[in-house]
């Protein structure tokens, strides 16, 4: 099975790495910037295609890893007689494999539980990385044989479920850095340096991740867990007006847990408060 990629993008050059550290062929890449796919052939010592109908022609599988509002647009205007024996695939965490328009013998997407930066370093992220796998009866097939020489675990999705799987992982990834800024932003206000503002963040949060990872239901402390209502106060009242309904929604969020805990006095603590704020 030889494998190719239409698209440099970040997360083909990864996927591109550790397949081939897994010992699965990879023939190259093509890119419409030339100049793209170049970089990517050198950086993973693979061949540049010059011509799309070169890549589909050299591989079995053709992963599409370009950003995902280019996936159906790029398949529709796939040479249809040289697609038509070959499997086709993308990386998207949020598509289906039938955004893949063009007519072909399999269909999958597989996509990773990680973050990538296109570097050989991905190679130990993804050592460890879950991946989705969803597509139709071929595709899937055929995504089977590269997970089992990969050795990865991975799900199986529902076509109906993709979308939730996707938002789940962004809200563990993307959002989690935007929820770290605000701390951040916090501590800025303090005229604090960075370097000052990492070594205190950065314990903090691996130590709450690694608490949660080992016991979720009781990973969670501070002011919210104890029901510690003139705390939250003090809290709310030095956020600037643009940030206090932020502060009211993550209240809620941590509420959630509090009351699966079995802590229902604190619960109503907590949602006293909030609706004091002008929250529901």
């Amino acid at each position: 099975m030889k494998i190719g990629f239409y698209g440099a993008s970040r997360a083909g050059v990864s996927m591109c790495f550790y397949l081939m550290s897994k010992g699965i062929e990879v023939a190259g890449f093509y890119n419409r910037t030339y100049e793209k796919a170049k970089e990517a052939a050198n950086l993973t010592n693979t061949r540049v295609f010059q011509t799309v109908e070169e890549l589909i022609r050299s591989c079995d599988v053709i992963f599409l890893s370009i950003s995902d509002s280019a996936i159906e647009e790029v398949s529709k205007n796939l040479p249809q007689e040289l697609s038509k024996n070959k499997v086709f695939a993308h990386l998207s965490g949020a598509l289906l494999s039938s955004a893949i328009k063009v007519s072909c013998r399999g269909k999958f997407s597989l996509h990773p539980v990680q973050t990538l930066r296109g570097q050989i370093e991905d190679i130990q992220k993804l050592s460890n990385a879950m991946f989705s796998l969803e597509g139709d009866e071929k595709g899937k097939e055929v995504g089977k044989i590269i997970l089992q020489k990969m050795g990865n675990k991975y799900i199986e999705l529902k076509k109906e479920d993709k979308v939730k799987y996707h938002l789940a992982a962004t809200i563990a990834s993307n959002y989690l850095i935007g929820l770290l800024n605000f701390s951040y932003s916090i501590y800025k206000d303090l005229k604090l340096s960075d370097d000052i503002i990492f070594s205190m963040i950065g314990p903090l949060a691996k130590a709450s991740l690694e608490n949660f990872l080992k016991d979720r239901l009781n990973s969670l402390t501070g002011p919210a867990s104890r029901g510690d209502i003139s705390t939250l106060e003090k809290h709310y009242m030095v956020l600037p007006d643009s940030q206090k309904s932020t502060f009211l929604e993550l209240l809620k969020l941590t509420l959630e847990l509090i009351r699966e805990r079995g802590q229902f006095d604190t619960c109503e603590k907590l949602q006293d408060f909030i609706k004091s704020k002008g929250g529901n």
